[in-house]
């Protein structure tokens, strides 16, 4: 399929996949199988130097998360993609495949507790440093450093869903030749693909709004094919000959996706994180409704926000388009078809005010997931950045009368009903 022949909808229902020519079944069957059957012995050791495509073994790749990666390739606009295990897996393997001991790189400083946490233990455990910035484009140049490799932010911030100046700091990001890799899980391609706003890595917790239903966990990294690693010493896994592997240099034998190819390798063949193909095949299967869903969810989202903010016990509301002109403005630029549901009200009355609330909810779930068609509410300072220490929740603006809502896809006159019999509890 070519993709400027086809629109989004069509490609999400399409793209990646195609009748069984085994069997003629039009959906994807579920190849639930450890190996894959080599024709002779050269035919094996090709598939293992990556000398011929193909399978042969499932933790490295199967035909079910085959066909989700070149789906999500195709639908953010990449080269080519993979499938892990979940979000942090595919956040932890980006990282190792540009980064070793000693290395440094720019992580936002605002974003998901758990990515936070995950940068964290890397700096800890395997010394590879943080330089924490604003993600604001002159935050994140002030701290470029001779040692900087790389940065990383996410698209809209969770969980305020602050929605980032990515075109800024891709301009910041080239001036210094450092590739930018962005999470854009709170988006979804459906409403923002940062690949065409300078993005070199795309990651998502497919998890969230990719799957949508609340039942499978997985991570997915997308490559732009943008960045030219070719000869560039600072990434080795990426430029340099693979002696494991017959002397293969990845940019030469994948010159389009040679960071996807050295993350195989090192993420899917070494550590291991491979995603299941039963999960693959249900991602796939509820990426067909993504541009609907969407669309559902950002309207849902913003009555939710506008009732939370026109009432007097809820001191603020972070959704973009109640959180002032500024971001108001960037939303109409780089998100014009919606900006996420996923936003922070906190409520009057502290850590008290928050669990009358969340005990007095009906439809809203408590829970810590985001993303899936049901409405759901969390209390980030208890759960989700709980082990931040407690100026990190102040900066990132978590008290503890935050509530954090991931709003569905019911009606809308409901899912206001039960907020309003909510806040009367408080």
């Amino acid at each position: 399929m070519s993709r400027p022949s086809l629109g989004f909808a069509t490609r999400a229902v399409h793209a990646g996949a195609a009748p069984d020519p085994a069997t003629g079944a039009r959906a994807m069957p579920i190849y639930q199988t450890n190996g894959f059957v080599f024709e002779d012995l050269d035919h094996g050791a090709d598939l293992f130097t990556l000398k011929r495509a193909g399978f042969a073994y499932a933790r490295g790749s199967n035909p079910n998360t085959a066909a989700l990666e070149r789906r999500i390739a195709d639908l953010e606009g990449g080269t080519a993609a993979i499938a892990l295990a979940s979000g942090q897996a595919a956040w932890f393997v980006t990282l190792l495949t540009l980064l070793a001991s000693g290395d440094c790189y720019i992580g936002a400083s605002r974003m998901f507790g758990g990515s936070i946490a995950l940068m964290k233990r890397m700096e800890e455990r395997l010394g590879i440093r943080v330089q924490w910035a604003a993600p604001e484009p002159d935050a994140i140049a002030a701290a470029i450093t001779p040692e900087s490799k790389a940065i990383i932010v996410e698209s809209i911030v969770n969980p305020s869903g602050e929605i980032v100046d990515l075109p800024a700091i891709a301009a910041v990001a080239k001036a210094h030749r450092l590739p930018l890799i962005v999470d854009n899980t709170l988006a979804s391609p459906a409403l923002f693909r940062p690949i065409e706003h300078g993005a070199d890595i795309v990651i998502h917790s497919a998890s969230k709004f990719l799957a949508g239903h609340g039942q499978a966990i997985g991570g997915i990294i997308v490559d732009a094919g943008s960045f030219d690693w070719r000869e560039d010493a600072r990434f080795p896994l990426i430029s340099e000959p693979w002696r494991d592997y017959d002397g293969l240099v990845l940019t030469e034998a994948f010159p389009d996706a040679a960071f996807t190819a050295a993350a195989r390798l090192t993420g899917m063949r070494e550590y291991g994180p491979g995603m299941a193909p039963i999960i693959a095949q249900m991602i796939a299967t509820t990426t067909e409704t993504l541009p609907l869903r969407m669309a559902k969810h950002c309207r849902n989202a913003e009555a939710v926000a506008r009732c939370l903010a026109a009432h007097p016990r809820v001191e603020s509301v972070s959704h973009p388009l109640v959180a002032g002109p500024e971001q108001a403005a960037r939303a109409a630029r780089l998100m014009p078809k919606g900006c996420g549901s996923i936003f922070t009200a906190t409520l009057a009355g502290g850590e008290p005010a928050a669990r009358r609330f969340l005990g007095a909810l009906t439809l809203f779930s408590h829970l810590v997931n985001i993303g899936e068609s049901r409405s759901l509410v969390a209390h980030p300072a208890t759960t989700t950045h709980r082990t931040l220490p407690a100026d990190v929740r102040e900066r990132l603006d978590i008290h503890p009368g935050t509530i954090r809502f991931s709003v569905g896809i019911e009606d809308e006159a409901d899912l206001i009903a039960d907020l309003e019999q909510a806040l009367a509890a408080l």
